[in-house]
């Protein structure tokens, strides 16, 4: 799937939050690459056993974290997936957290070649 490169990841609106420190840009984003896949796989693991609240607490950190670094289509997909945790629609959990996987890939992908 292509994404817009500017849905994944906002550059200069994380870099104005953290007024302007290129370097501490990239020391968060180097963390938030290195911690979302964890992340991801809790989140796994509380969908698969259906833990309703696990899956909406580990949705809503990512959501956090993402919006912490302007990663605005993987924060606007981890709120989703917090709002459907309210419901026992677990199919489309499964669905919403799998394709969560892939803007979790792209949206790294995107960091690090601005980091390059």
């Amino acid at each position: 799937m292509n994404f817009d490169s500017t849905s994944l990841w906002q550059h200069e609106k994380a870099l104005q939050r953290l007024a302007g420190n290129h370097a501490l840009l990239k020391r968060v984003v180097e963390m938030f690459i290195n911690q979302i896949d964890e992340k991801y796989l809790s989140l796994i693991t509380a969908l698969s056993n259906k833990e309703r609240e696990e899956v909406r607490f580990i949705s809503h950190a990512i959501k956090g974290v993402s919006g912490d670094v302007g990663a605005e289509l993987l924060r606007h997909k981890a709120s989703s997936i917090e709002i459907l945790s309210a419901s026992d629609n677990w199919d489309e959990i499964e669905v919403q957290v799998n394709g969560l996987a892939e803007v979790i890939d792209a949206t790294k992908s995107e960091m690090v070649a601005a980091h390059a």
